[in-house]
């Protein structure tokens, strides 16, 4: 209570007093934003983070609280970040000042992905090297590079999954939803963790890796090898699916009201079959509340070419906000894609990322100017 009544007596509360007066953001331009770790690590910079979002009419925060399995909350299954300031909970004091200026918390998980670094984790609790077993693998045994990442397909990975959310779930409340990042493989020749493959033999009876690298040997047609590949991209892509289905089933046990979301591939077929990441089956079979498709292109006719193809496959446009990077593209150009969004039934964006909107090349309220001077001019 005493971090609230001091953040009552500050200038950010003065200022968004004005600011609900004076700088208040137009209801056309409905934008949410995802808010990388590092600027969470003081109460200064989250109360700056939450200011800046009333200021400018930014209703929904993704929260990056789970990067590189560490936790920017107090968790009993998760490392907390060592770079939080002492006796901070960047989380909970987030949802506090969320709550007093009705702004949405939403938990951003890094959910497979757990580092991506040339060097080791400092932390020798960290999850690599207390469980090397669950790290996914390639069809040639390499590591992914500095890009490691948890396998789907082991099955305690998705056990250590769910009792993290289960945990973030009952323990923070008042959180308006969970956003799972990374929810997918690292590309199409991973998931072959070793486990993941036993448990695929004792149901199909065959070795996939084995198929992919010796299929000629095995006297096996392409069409035969394809078909075979086949029940293992389902077998990975279920496995991710079951985890999300069971998480959503827990929150209708406990008649939560918190959602459940995730970053996306913008292409439906390629996230899919490249990535193991079904979202298609997830929005339209409502395991998930919303996704955010990551359009982060800056050619114009394949942010568009994206936009057709997702309209192709979902039931409820409402389901999506449209992702656009801001950090790799000119304000016009990222207008121009605002619109474009607008324009296909796409009212809801979210803008990648908070820490180039505060950037001091980047200025949201000229992006604002130019958005509301052209966004009646667009073309067929």
């Amino acid at each position: 209570m005493k971090t609230v009544v001091q953040f009552l007596n500050s200038k950010y509360f003065f200022l968004i007093i004005i600011s609900n007066f004076v700088f208040s953001f137009d209801r056309d331009f409905n934008t949410s934003i995802w808010v990388e770790r590092h600027h969470l690590y003081s109460k200064s910079s989250i109360e700056s983070l939450i200011f800046y979002a009333f200021e400018n009419n930014i209703k929904d925060i993704f929260l990056q609280v789970r990067s590189r399995d560490d936790a920017l909350y107090k968790s009993k299954l998760v490392t907390f970040n060592q770079n939080v300031d002492e006796n901070l909970d960047p989380l909970e004091y987030a949802l506090i000042l969320g709550d007093l200026l009705n702004i949405e918390i939403h938990a951003w998980i890094n959910t497979y992905l757990v580092w991506t670094s040339p060097k080791p984790p400092f932390d020798k609790e960290h999850i690599l090297f207390k469980y090397p077993e669950w790290i996914d693998n390639t069809s040639e045994n390499n590591k992914l590079d500095n890009s490691i990442y948890l396998s789907p397909s082991h099955p305690e990975v998705n056990v250590y999954l769910f009792d993290i959310i289960e945990e973030l779930i009952k323990e923070y409340p008042n959180l308006a939803g969970i956003h799972f990042d990374y929810i997918r493989h690292n590309d199409k020749n991973h998931g072959f963790n070793d486990e993941a493959i036993s448990q695929f033999q004792k149901e199909y009876f065959f070795n996939p890796k084995l198929v992919i690298q010796n299929y000629t040997e095995l006297g096996l047609s392409k069409v035969e090898t394809d078909s075979l590949i086949n029940l293992w991209s389902t077998f990975n892509q279920e496995n991710i699916t079951t985890l999300l289905k069971d998480i959503k089933n827990f929150i209708n046990s406990t008649n939560s009201k918190i959602l459940l979301s995730a970053a996306v591939k913008p292409n439906p077929l390629e996230a899919k079959n490249r990535w193991s990441q079904d979202w298609v089956k997830w929005i339209n079979d409502g395991i998930l509340d919303f996704i955010i498709p990551m359009n982060y292109t800056i050619d114009e006719k394949i942010f568009i070419d994206n936009i057709k193809k997702i309209s192709t496959q979902i039931n409820n446009k409402d389901k999506v906000l449209m992702g656009i990077a801001i950090y790799n593209q000119s304000i016009p150009m990222i207008s121009r894609k605002i619109i474009l969004s607008k324009y296909s039934g796409y009212s809801k964006i979210c803008l990648f990322s908070y820490s180039t909107i505060i950037n001091d090349d980047f200025d949201l309220a000229s992006l604002k100017y130019e958005y509301l001077n052209n966004k009646y001019l667009i073309e067929d």
